[in-house]
């Protein structure tokens, strides 16, 4: 999840944790390039990955502060019930603890359980942040090292770097997300019982530890890291990772509760997810339970934002020392400057607010976490929603919590625009691409869609997004932008390591490229979706004509049939694969070979099978010359396009994907 940034205020409907499969979808629905629209699967997730894209499709939210916590509760609840989220946990913190821990709104609609400071959530990712400060306190007492090569550390897991002589992945670069790492494969998602040890996760599927592009590069999600992170500290401790982080980390933080797997002890605890308004969630366990697994209370959770605001005075849980404290916000194996959206370890900025604040997002089906700690102000919350469903529902209860955190205080305003540089900024104008996509596999459709044009504005720049929308930002200086309602530094444009432009924010990552190329791409993909969903429709029109000219005693012309056919079958499969992806998504079948995910595969042989045969019929009509050109033109460009379509796919890894075994 690449945190906050405006640069990515084009992208509101990639809003899934699962970007793979958000992907797939949009490839499913004919690639839906110029339509702007995504269908949400039920499987949907917000996870952290996707908050860090999406929560800027708009600028930072203003709303007026609430007085009393008595009308905080009630306009939060407002927002569940228009949203249609069962409820919510949080935590109200400052330097002095937490000041108030409680919920609105319902833990389990059907037993109509409220939502209590003591209620039990799966927090998903913010599971990172307590991994990372387990890893800096095996640092401080020299069991563990953030630079030394993890070929080293761990010999017996497969790790594949073609650049390791010069630059070796270390437990820093997995803990920042900038090894190169794809993201975990579909059949590393789901667990068939609590979870197995972090070796026994590792050695499922190792094709998601390639580097694909050097270590230290750029930063791309990947959830593998933290599993690498989860073994790393058994080696250096002898126990599992979750003792030692339950003994060394959470009791002393104040979570007695808190827990890496479901105890019976607590069961009556935990709060139902929900995917939409109405259905519950199945809980899974996940394979990389140390990317993901803790489960927390808002209570608890609300001592770690109180011991991030106290960062180690006297008097608190010593995990770790100040240095140590400094390294976990900062990224340090990134060769250019970073913004104030950086992921360091386990932590990252966000500058939504009007101060800058830093903290961490989590998602798995049916629950939705956060935390953010302000430094500046001394405050900070903790959301946990028992549903994913909503990006605004996210937006809003978050704008709440700071407004009455903040009411009545002053706030330190957004740092003040620096004036523009233009010989700067013209040196840095141009064309950017999508650079580090997240799940290889579904790459190319992201470099599609997503590319920035920067151009010079007389406030600083003007971003235009490759499918539509802009932002202007001004500068913070040393090649900074940001949105004038943004609390800090959100983008940054600048030189990578092979002195090429790039342009970034969190861990978002662009190159410089061709404008001319990606708007072709682009409107090439566009048409050849819409032609390839014509064709059905045209083949419909041209069997009524047929019919009332057989009435009139005038037959159809040899190959006239096969002519509309067979475009019109192509175009049906490319229509219908979106209901089955729905109904594998709806199952969550997208981890193993079962009757789902294998007729997925197949629909996508039978799409390519169709359009070979339509161009078949196409040149074969073209030779015969049975079929007047006037007929033939819009199914031989349907034939074309689909054709095109499954070259590309193809070309690409998708025709006959099998997901489960990817």
């Amino acid at each position: 999840m690449n945190p906050p940034s405006v640069l990515t205020a084009d992208l509101r409907g990639r809003q899934v944790r699962r970007r793979a499969l958000a992907v797939l979808l949009f490839i499913l629905l004919g690639l839906g390039l110029a339509l702007g629209d995504t269908v949400e699967p039920a499987g949907h997730v917000l996870d952290e990955s996707a908050l860090m894209h999406a929560t800027t499709a708009s600028p930072p939210l203003e709303v007026a502060a609430p007085p009393t916590l008595e009308q905080l509760q009630a306009r939060i609840a407002a927002v569940l019930k228009r949203e249609g989220v069962p409820g919510v946990g949080l935590a109200l913190v400052d330097r002095d603890g937490v000041q108030w821990a409680g919920g609105v709104g319902l833990a389990d609609r059907d037993l109509g359980v409220p939502v209590g400071p003591d209620t039990q959530f799966r927090v998903a990712s913010i599971t990172k942040s307590f991994v990372a400060l387990g890893v800096m306190r095996l640092v401080e007492q020299d069991r563990l090292d953030l630079d030394q090569p993890l070929r080293e550390r761990m010999p017996d897991i497969a790790l594949t770097n073609d650049w390791d002589a010069s630059s070796p992945i270390t437990l820093a670069h997995a803990l920042e997300h900038t090894a190169g790492f794809d993201e975990m494969r579909f059949n590393e998602y789901w667990s068939p019982d609590d979870g197995p040890a972090p070796r026994d996760a590792l050695a499922i599927n190792p094709h998601s530890r390639v580097a694909r592009w050097r270590p230290g590069s750029r930063a791309s999600y990947s959830n593998p890291g933290y599993t690498l992170a989860g073994h790393a500290i058994e080696l250096a401790t002898g126990e599992s990772y979750e003792s030692f982080l339950e003994r060394e980390v959470l009791r002393p933080l104040g979570m007695p509760t808190a827990r890496f797997r479901r105890t019976r002890e607590y069961a009556d605890r935990l709060a139902t997810g929900y995917h939409g308004i109405e259905r519950a969630a199945t809980f899974q366990p996940i394979y990389h339970a140390p990317a993901g697994a803790l489960l927390a209370s808002p209570r608890e959770l609300g001592q770690l934002v109180h011991f991030w605001l106290r960062r180690g005075d006297l008097g608190g849980p010593a995990i770790v020392g100040p240095e140590s404290l400094a390294r976990i916000e900062r990224t340090g194996t990134l060769a250019y400057l970073g913004t104030d959206t950086n992921y360091g370890l386990g932590n990252y900025g966000d500058v939504l607010h009007a101060s800058r604040g830093r903290g961490h997002d989590g998602g798995l089906p049916g629950f939705l976490s956060s935390y953010r700690y302000f430094p500046e102000l001394g405050v900070g919350y903790v959301m946990l929603l028992n549903s994913t469903h909503s990006l605004p529902a996210y937006l809003e209860i978050r704008a709440l919590l700071f407004a009455y955190l903040t009411g009545g205080r002053a706030v330190p305003p957004p740092p003040p625009p620096l004036a523009p540089d233009p010989k700067a900024i013209a040196a840095l104008t141009g064309y950017y691409g999508y650079a580090n996509p997240r799940v290889q596999l579904f790459g190319f459709l992201e470099r599609a869609m997503i590319g920035i044009s920067v151009r010079p504005d007389p406030a600083g720049v003007d971003l235009e997004m490759l499918t539509g929308g802009r932002v202007q930002m001004v500068p913070t200086g040393d090649g900074g932008f940001r949105h004038w309602r943004e609390g800090g530094t959100s983008i940054r444009l600048t030189r990578g390591d092979d002195d090429r432009k790039i342009l970034f924010g969190g861990l978002a990552y662009f190159e410089e490229g061709s404008y001319a190329w990606a708007r072709a791409r682009l409107l090439a993909l566009a048409a050849a979706n819409f032609l390839t969903q014509l064709a059905p429709l045209w083949a419909l029109g041209w069997a009524l004509w047929a019919a009332f000219r057989r009435l009139r005693g005038r037959a159809i012309a040899s190959g006239e049939f096969a002519l509309h056919a067979w475009p019109a079958a192509a175009g049906l499969t490319w229509v219908a694969l979106p209901l089955l992806f729905m109904h594998m998504a709806r199952a969550e079948a997208y981890t193993t070979a079962n009757p789902l995910s294998v007729g997925l595969c197949l629909g996508t042989l039978v799409f390519a099978a169709c359009s070979a045969a339509a161009v078949a019929e196409v040149v074969r009509a073209g030779v015969a010359r049975t079929v007047p050109l006037s007929v033939r033109l819009v199914p031989s460009a349907a034939a074309l396009a689909s054709f095109g379509m499954t070259l590309y796919l193809m070309f690409h890894g998708i025709i006959g994907v099998r997901l489960w075994a990817w």
